[in-house]
């Protein structure tokens, strides 16, 4: 039986992530054994157990709905740019700068 791997590099193209260490701690969070075979620094994933917890995020079924605090989170930090009021004089030419863009 064989059982096909993904690479950390490859696994960057589906994760949106840019760093390896991320990719690492998005496997540790969800569970994901990350395999190295003896004497080299290569590190893989099992494709299926991958794309198991992939599926498994898909459908919101992972601890905690991560997906409620993102949007709390964003409507927070949008509110906060909208009442935001700044203190310089140096902060005033550039929010006029970027309002005369909108």
């Amino acid at each position: 039986m064989t059982t096909e791997r993904l690479y950390i590099e490859e696994i960057q193209t589906v994760l949106p992530y840019r760093d390896p260490r991320s990719v690492k701690r998005w496997c540790d969070k969800n569970h994901v054994r990350i395999l190295s075979d003896r004497g080299t620094k290569k590190r893989f994933v099992l494709k299926e157990e991958f794309e198991k917890e992939i599926e498994r995020n898909n459908r919101g079924e992972s601890s905690g709905n991560h997906s409620a605090v993102r949007v709390m989170k964003k409507k927070k930090n949008t509110d906060l740019a909208r009442n935001y009021k700044p203190q310089g004089e140096n902060e005033n030419k550039i929010l006029s700068i970027f309002t005369s863009l909108l």
